[in-house]
């Protein structure tokens, strides 16, 4: 099976952030609960890393670094999908 192009990922993470919003959405939330990026960072003339960073009211403050802007989008997908489960889990609770 052939990897997924850049923009394929791109375009899987932008439907997970509406997915994501439209869960959030009926319950309490800041504008930044709705933020994801990835951004390089140079520290101590090592490689770039690519580091997922989210601001967040619900989920609080999340910063976590990768190899490459694959790698990032991929763990910014699982992410996304792990934090989708879990709300939507809380959600049926209440």
């Amino acid at each position: 099976m052939n990897e997924p192009s850049t923009k394929e990922l791109q375009e899987q993470i932008t439907k997970l952030t509406c997915e994501w919003y439209d869960i959030i959405k009926t319950d309490h939330h800041k504008d930044r609960d709705c933020h994801w990026n990835i951004s390089v960072r140079w520290s101590y003339g090592d490689e770039p890393a690519f580091v997922i960073e989210h601001y967040g009211y619900i989920l609080d403050h999340i910063e976590q670094s990768y190899p490459s802007y694959r790698s990032a989008c991929f763990g910014l997908i699982s992410m996304l999908e792990k934090f989708i489960r879990e709300e939507v889990e809380e959600q049926k609770k209440q």
